[in-house]
């Protein structure tokens, strides 16, 4: 397995360099005005899918770009490897030259996240961990941090691709706000939760997000220490959702009080 992790590593650099060496993108929207697609997205999420297909001959691939598995039930029973991808985590921040996207990669087997790789090509970053074996970022080992709620850093959305969810987002913000420190808002998840791993970030929130925004860096905040689930137990792989983490249990749980109070509002 470690020969394949590298293999991933390598893969994840090489696509971070087409991420920013495609100066003549083109950029569409899928859904909603918020949306955005780019012809990069396309390019690389074909490369990853080529080229980790190789790694594994015979495995499932989900990426972003059109290809949510419509067989679930089949894939949540068996012990199939998949490989689920996000060419581009941060697509509005590329299209727009905010120079803040990852590339993130994860393999599941038998609805279990075992390995996650995030690529950050702006900052030369590379997240990565296997199960069992810890988290690290660029060869250096990392861990969550230990701040009580008091000190934390919330890093959290408002559910801009359906804004109708925006006013319970906005209530969760506030009770938590006037709680931590302080919130930030990237406009990619992979990599607030990669922040959240080496410890930067303390807390996170979103309402809404699909597994291929966060299924490596869960892998990653678990073995930096920390906690990941959603309103009703562990995030779920094959659909989208409310994704919650904490650096500790306390924290996390904290956070999910808060959300499942608002959303029972709604």
């Amino acid at each position: 397995m470690e020969k394949i992790m590298m293999d991933v590593i390598d893969l994840a650099v090489k696509a971070g360099e087409m991420v920013l060496c495609d100066s003549g993108f083109k950029v569409d929207s899928k859904g909603t005005k918020e949306n955005y697609v780019t012809s990069t997205d396309i390019k690389v999420q074909e490369y990853l899918r080529r080229e980790l297909s190789k790694i594994l001959p015979g495995s499932y691939f989900m990426g972003e770009e059109g290809d949510l598995p419509s067989e679930d039930d089949r894939l949540r029973g068996s012990d199939t490897w998949v490989w689920i991808v996000d060419p581009i985590d941060g697509t509005a921040n590329y299209a727009r030259g905010l120079e803040n996207s990852v590339v993130s990669i994860a393999l599941m087997r038998s609805g279990t996240v075992v390995m996650g790789v995030v690529r950050h090509p702006y900052l030369d970053m590379t997240f990565y961990a296997y199960e069992g074996q810890g988290a690290f970022m660029n060869g250096e080992r990392i861990h969550v941090s230990d701040r009580d709620l008091e000190h934390s850093m919330l890093a959290t959305a408002w559910s801009a691709y359906n804004k109708a969810r925006a006013p319970e987002c906005f209530r969760i913000t506030e009770k938590l706000y006037y709680i931590c420190e302080d919130i930030r808002r990237t406009g990619t998840a992979a990599f607030e939760l990669c922040m959240l791993a080496k410890g930067a970030i303390d807390i996170y929130f979103e309402i809404n997000l699909a597994p291929w925004d966060y299924a490596a860096a869960s892998r990653i905040v678990k073995e930096a220490g920390g906690y990941t689930m959603s309103l009703d137990g562990d995030l779920d792989l094959y659909a989208s959702g409310p994704a919650i983490a904490g650096n500790t249990l306390a924290n996390a749980e904290y956070v999910k009080k808060v959300a499942e109070e608002e959303i029972r509002r709604r």
